[in-house]
């Protein structure tokens, strides 16, 4: 089935449509030999182009295409990438998960100015990229500081070098055990259950959602 015209109205309307990551970048792969015939010259193809390269960016990284996302900054048109502020985040942003600079790939989502289009799928991904990274952490520690632990999810370590028991409750509703003798946490493996191909922006568990409530 023929898709409809590249547009931003279009582009909206895939994200939102969107039942999974894997179906956005599988319907955002269509387009792409459409963007490569827009021009860079002309300002509204230029904007189109810009957000369309943006969520196609985030569409790699949602599915965990981390390489791929690599590949697809190289056949963007190389002057929107050097000039474009929202092209130039995700740059950095690929540069921080690749080099799993945890702290800065959080400042990069939350600090950095993105447009409003791009919004909720940056926070889809940040979201998406706290779970895994607590998935990580569980089959990776088996025990560990409660301020380092903060770090990699993104939260506030200040607040647990202070005890903030807010913060312990949800590392302890991960099923994580506080051993307040030694002063760690002790992780429980998470247990990856089929994934299930529900709605985009909300296909995340009930875990992040404990998780994912205080920002740094």
């Amino acid at each position: 089935m023929d898709l409809p015209p590249l547009s931003r109205e279009q582009l909206a309307a895939v994200v939102a449509s969107a039942q999974s990551p894997t179906e956005l970048y599988s319907t955002l792969s269509e387009y792409e030999s459409e963007a490569c015939l827009l021009s860079t010259s002309d300002a509204t193809q230029a904007e189109l182009l810009s957000l369309y390269y943006s969520t196609f960016f985030f569409s790699h990284l949602l599915t965990d295409q981390i390489c791929e996302a690599r590949l697809s900054t190289k056949r963007m048109p190389q002057d929107l990438l050097q000039n474009d502020p929202s092209l130039q985040n995700c740059l950095n942003l690929l540069r921080a998960v690749w080099q799993r600079k945890y702290e800065q790939v959080y400042t990069i989502l939350r600090a950095l100015p993105w447009s409003e289009p791009l919004k909720p799928i940056v926070q889809s991904y940040d979201a998406h990229f706290q779970e895994k990274t607590l998935k990580e952490l569980s089959r990776a520690y088996e025990a560990i500081r409660p301020a380092a632990a903060a770090t990699y999810l993104g939260l506030d370590p200040a607040s647990v070098e202070q005890g903030d028991p807010a913060t312990m409750q949800k590392f302890i509703a991960c099923g994580w055990t506080w051993e307040e003798e030694t002063g760690l946490l002790h992780p429980k493996p998470i247990i990856e259950a089929p994934q299930d191909d529900t709605k985009l922006y909300n296909e995340l568990s009930e875990v992040m959602a404990l998780v994912g409530s205080r920002r740094v």
